[in-house]
């Protein structure tokens, strides 16, 4: 993904260790695996922002920037994890100084985004009644 090798070329101002809620990881694989994988699109709350979410990393990028990295979730450390409900500790990157205001934001506006998307493409289930055979006797 070519946001991944600019990632790596953008010096962090700040990079920490941290966790991700398992509602919104787990949200997020669900995702990228029913919908698209890499996914990307943009933040309604946070004009001019998109983001890209992909298997190893979730990246706040400024369109109007060509793609400048903002913030980014890296390094998921998913092995050993022994329970779906478990907070999944990563890497958290800033590259802009205020960009540890809208890490709560952002967080809501993809579970939002995330769950409209899940629930669109849901396939309609077929409604079939199975008929069983007629025992007489």
């Amino acid at each position: 993904m070519i946001v991944e090798t600019r990632l790596h070329s953008v010096p962090a101002l700040k990079v920490m260790d941290s966790v991700v809620a398992a509602k919104h990881y787990n949200r997020v694989r669900l995702a990228l695996a029913r919908l698209d994988n890499p996914l990307r699109f943009p933040l309604p709350h946070l004009r001019g922002l998109d983001m890209l979410l992909s298997d190893e990393a979730w990246v706040c990028v400024d369109r109007t920037l060509d793609d400048l990295p903002v913030l980014a979730w890296t390094d998921f450390q998913v092995h050993g994890r022994l329970a779906l409900h478990a907070p999944v500790p990563c890497r958290l990157r800033f590259f802009h100084a205020y960009a540890g205001l809208i890490v709560g934001t952002l967080l809501q506006d993809v579970a939002v985004i995330l769950a409209e998307r899940l629930v669109r493409a849901q396939r309609p289930l077929k409604k079939r009644v199975t008929p069983l055979p007629l025992i007489r006797r």
